[in-house]
């Protein structure tokens, strides 16, 4: 093992079991091997017996926790970390792993606390961009986007062609209302790999939303269709933006393919109900806005369009309960529609 010679350790190994059957030492250090050469569902067979022999031993539960996680079976991997702590609270690498699993799942606060305390106990000192990009995610996620920077710049230091780093250090820029820097990055994603759509969506997003300029971010939003046609964000962003230039009829095709690329993207439904809204198409519109709801009953625009059709409707009483569930909302636009509502 320590010359680097797994295979030939591991039939060392082997042969001292034939010698001493259930020979724990044995049994771990050859799940140890089995991890190193991938051959995981073996490992975890012999990691299993080993942990008969050493229950409270935290590098056996470790192992195992790492050979779960890499058959994907992230519950029992869970389990197995958070085992190892148990029994040694500063095992640093547990750590880590239990915020990877919980990076995976989404639950990017807990993630963090993880990874506070994988860096807390770690005996050397970090290296390793994938956990720094991970980290820099998580910070992102959850809008802390100076933290994010520092974090994500920590990762380029050690790779400086991982893409997704240079994405999201263009994403937390974006919303640090640092649009130049932003932009920056994302061409920087688009030299290390211009068959991205997603740097090309990036500043169409900064040009959209931060800069105003619709010409320019419909710009950039074809050329994400030309990487990849039908590309549903670069479809909306090309939508939205038409509807604030009124050409509603124009975006409705565009958003149209957003929603057959993705039939849950509330946006969207929101988008292309307002643009046949304004196209006088008033059943249809009706019937997406009322999907955007469906997709999230919290959504404020969908309420607000839909008070505006029923009031071009006359319809006194739908149009006064959008404005009720807005109230509920403490949205923004409860003063105007009701202003609108008392003059029908």
């Amino acid at each position: 093992m320590q010359e680097k010679k797994v295979p030939e350790a591991i039939d060392k190994f082997k042969k001292a079991l034939v010698l001493k059957p259930g020979y724990t030492e044995a049994l771990y250090e050859m799940g140890w091997c089995l991890n190193d050469l991938k051959e995981y569902s073996s490992a975890i067979n012999n990691l299993r017996s080993a942990r008969v022999g050493w229950p409270i031993v935290p590098k056996v539960h470790f192992e195992l926790g790492w050979a779960f996680n890499k058959t994907n079976q992230p519950d029992s991997a869970f389990q197995s970390f958070n085992k190892c702590l148990q029994y040694k609270p500063d095992y640093s690498g547990a750590w880590r792993e239990l915020g990877y699993i919980l990076y995976d799942r989404d639950d990017y606060e807990k993630a963090l606390l993880h990874f506070s305390n994988y860096e807390r106990f770690a005996k050397d000192s970090i290296r390793d961009y994938l956990y720094f990009y991970r980290k820099g995610y998580c910070y992102n996620a959850v809008k802390k986007f100076d933290s994010a920077v520092f974090t994500l710049s920590q990762s380029l230091r050690f790779h400086t062609k991982y893409i997704n780093t240079w994405l999201e250090l263009g994403f937390a820029h974006a919303r640090l209302k640092k649009e130049e820097e932003a932009i920056n990055y994302y061409k920087k994603t688009i030299e290390l790999d211009p068959k991205s759509h997603i740097p090309y969506n990036g500043i169409g997003e900064v040009y959209r939303d931060r800069k105003k300029d619709r010409e320019e971010a419909m710009k950039w939003y074809r050329k994400a269709l030309e990487v990849k046609p039908r590309e549903r964000k670069a479809c909306f962003g090309i939508g939205f933006c038409l509807n604030a230039q009124q050409k509603y009829s124009e975006a409705i095709p565009y958003l149209r393919i957003a929603i057959e690329e993705e039939d849950t993207y509330t946006a969207a439904y929101v988008e292309l109900g307002y643009s046949l809204f304004k196209t006088k198409l008033y059943t249809e519109a009706e019937e997406k806005l009322l999907k955007a709801l469906s997709l999230n009953p919290k959504n404020e625009n969908g309420r607000y369009y839909l008070a505006l059709l029923y009031i071009d409707q006359r319809d006194k009483t739908k149009a006064q309960q959008m404005v009720n569930e807005l109230k509920e909302l403490s949205s923004k636009y409860v003063t105007e529609l009701q202003n609108k509502v008392h003059a029908m």
